[in-house]
């Protein structure tokens, strides 16, 4: 699915004429771009997985306590901080049938995408056709797609909660 995971297999080995990749994509008929107001949402889409980094997200909602944060995804009910996320005043958890969420980009200005590790992410895809400025750790097609300081921002996977709110 990445560039990433393709060099991976020949770095293992396998010929470079037998590896191939290809990005993921997301339908530009529901994805679509809007306005950014300057005052939107940060936002976050996942399912809660160990690999989509929960402290992290937990820890940049609170060094941020003047944006506020939409995580859509599901599941996240698992994660054993959730309930200290829910009391953020600034936090607002939603779980929503797929065809609703280009509503919820829509009150986005900035996605962040702070995995560890990523097959994709699509969310990332869909955020960006929505005019949502991506931050995107460097997992996955996020280096296949993002061009730092160009259309995003791009963050090593072990980047600081710090480093990750400067952009």
């Amino acid at each position: 699915m990445c560039s990433q995971f393709s060099q991976l297999l020949t770095d293992c080995g396998v010929r470079d004429d037998k590896v191939t990749y290809a990005v993921g994509a997301a339908d530009p008929k529901i994805f679509q771009a809007h306005s950014r107001s300057g005052r939107g949402a940060v936002g976050f889409c996942s399912a809660f997985y160990a690999r989509k980094n929960p402290e992290r997200v937990l820890n940049i909602v609170q060094r941020l306590p003047h944006r506020n944060f939409i995580l859509l995804g599901k599941d996240w009910e698992k994660y054993e901080r959730f309930s200290e996320m829910l009391e953020l005043s600034n936090f607002s958890y939603v779980k929503a049938p797929y065809e609703e969420y280009p509503n919820y980009y829509k009150q986005m200005d900035v996605f962040v995408s702070p995995a560890k590790l990523e097959g994709g992410p699509i969310p990332l895809i869909e955020s960006m056709m929505c005019n949502v400025v991506p931050v995107a750790s460097r997992t996955g097609f996020a280096p296949d797609i993002v061009v730092h300081q160009e259309n995003g921002f791009l963050f090593d996977a072990d980047a600081s909660t710090e480093n990750i709110c400067q952009f």
